[in-house]
C-alpha cells in the first residue's frame, strides 16, 4: 500500500501536460496484442495531441511447431513492420532492460497480453504511469482467462476494462469500462478479438485525458475489492466434459470458454459392447430446447437429430440435451456432426 500511495503522488506530481510529444512504450505479444498495437500505431499518426510510439516489449523468441523453427511474438513481427524499436527480455525484472527503459524515459507505458509480471521499478518509469487493456468488467475476472472464464460461468454481459497497472494483478484504478451482451454463440477467440478492439478503441479515447492530466491514478474509479473474481489459469484436466454430472448449459459455457485450449471432449462407446471407447473433441454446441428433438433421445444415445443441417444429439443425465454441430474424432480433423455420423458403423452412446 506504500509503493501504491507512492506511485499516486508521483503520478500527480508528474502529470503535468509537457510541451513534448508524449512517448509511448507498448507491451504485448499475441495476436491479439499486436491488432491493437497497430491501431495504436496508427491512432499515433493522428491524433491530437500527437504522440509517438518509442518502443515494443514482447516476449523473446521461442521454438515452436513440429520443426522447432524460432518464431518471433505477433507483436515482434508487427513493430518490426512499423519500423518501431523491439525488446524482448526473458522478464520485465531484466536489470539491463530496466536500464534501457530508463533511459529510454517514456511518458506512458501500455500493455496488452504481455504475459509478463511488471516489477515495482518498471512500473515507477513512467511519468503518467502504466495502463493495462484487460477483458473483463473488473473487478470481475482479475487473472490470465478472463474471457474463458466469464464464458464458462455464463455472464449476460461481456466487457472489457482500461486500467492503470499497479502491483497486484489487476486491481489498479479503471479508466474506462466498455459492455455488451453475451450472445451465447461465440467461441472464446473471437470474443477475445472483439473484446481487445473494443478496449482498444476506449483506450485511444481516453489517451487525451491521459496526456493532459485530465485523468491520472487519482481521478480514475477504484475498483471494489469485495466484489473482485479471480480467473485463474486454465487446467488441461478441465477439457474431460462429464455428461453424467454436467447439465447442457453448463457444458454448453465451457466449450464456448475452453476452445482456445485446450479445448473440451468426451468419449463414446459402441452400444453393442464391441470395440475400445474414443475420444471426441467438442467444436460448436448449442443446448436443445426443443421438446421434440429431446423426446427422440434415450439413456446415454448419441444420435443424428431430424431436420436440415441438424447435429447429433446427446441426452445428458440430468435431462437436459445438447447439440453436436461439429467433432473431431480422434486423430481426424473437426467435421460437422452429419459427416461424423455417416462414418459409423453402429449406435454409439458416451461412456460414463
Amino acid at each position: 500500500m506504500v509503493f501504491l500511495s507512492l506511485l499516486a503522488s508521483t503520478a500527480r506530481s508528474l502529470s503535468t501536460p509537457s510541451s513534448a510529444i508524449p512517448k509511448v512504450l507498448f507491451l504485448g505479444t499475441p495476436d491479439v496484442a499486436a491488432t491493437s498495437f497497430k491501431s495504436i500505431v496508427e491512432a499515433s499518426r493522428s491524433s491530437s495531441p500527437p504522440f509517438t510510439m518509442i518502443g515494443a516489449v514482447t516476449q523473446p523468441p521461442r521454438h515452436k511447431g513440429r520443426k522447432k523453427i524460432l518464431q518471433p511474438t505477433p507483436v515482434h513481427v508487427a513493430a518490426e513492420e512499423e519500423g518501431v524499436r523491439v525488446f524482448t527480455p526473458e522478464n520485465a525484472k531484466d536489470e539491463q532492460f530496466l536500464e534501457e527503459l530508463e533511459a529510454l524515459s517514456p511518458d506512458l507505458c501500455i500493455t496488452a497480453a504481455y504475459g509478463c509480471y511488471l516489477p515495482k521499478r518498471f512500473l515507477a518509469i513512467p511519468r503518467l504511469g502504466t495502463v493495462n487493456i484487460h477483458p473483463s468488467l473488473l473487478p470481475r475476472w482479475r487473472g490470465a482467462s478472463p474471457v474463458q472464464r466469464s464464458l464458462e460461468a455464463g455472464d449476460e454481459v461481456l466487457g472489457v476494462s482500461v486500467l492503470y497497472t499497479v502491483s497486484k494483478m489487476d486491481a489498479g484504478p479503471v479508466i474506462a469500462r466498455v459492455e455488451r451482451k453475451n450472445d451465447g454463440v461465440k467461441p472464446a477467440s473471437q470474443e477475445l478479438e472483439e473484446l481487445f478492439s473494443m478496449g482498444t478503441d476506449s483506450l485511444i479515447s481516453s489517451l487525451p485525458s491521459i496526456f493532459s492530466g485530465e485523468m491520472t491514478f487519482d481521478t480514475a474509479d477504484p475498483q471494489d475489492e469485495l466484489a473482485a473474481t479471480k480467473a485463474p489459469m486454465i487446467d488441461k484436466s478441465e477439457a474431460v466434459i462429464d455428461f453424467a454430472t454436467m447439465s447442457a448449459v453448463e457444458v454448453h459455457n465451457r466449450v464456448r470458454g475452453l476452445e482456445l485450449w485446450p479445448g473440451c471432449h468426451f468419449y463414446v462407446e459402441e452400444v453393442s459392447g464391441s470395440g475400445p471407447p474414443r475420444k471426441v473433441k467438442l467444436g460448436r454446441t448449442r443446448v436443445i430446447d426443443d421438446e421434440e428433438k429431446l423426446a427422440g433421445l434415450e439413456g446415454r444415445g448419441v444420435a443424428l437429430l431430424p431436420g436440415k443441417g441438424a447435429g447429433l444429439g446427446v441426452l445428458l443425465a440430468d435431462g437436459t440435451g445438447l447439440e453436436l454441430l461439429t467433432v473431431q474424432p480422434e486423430g481426424k480433423k473437426m467435421m460437422d456432426a452429419k459427416a461424423y455420423a455417416n462414418g459409423l458403423t453402429g449406435k454409439i452412446r458416451w461412456r460414463q
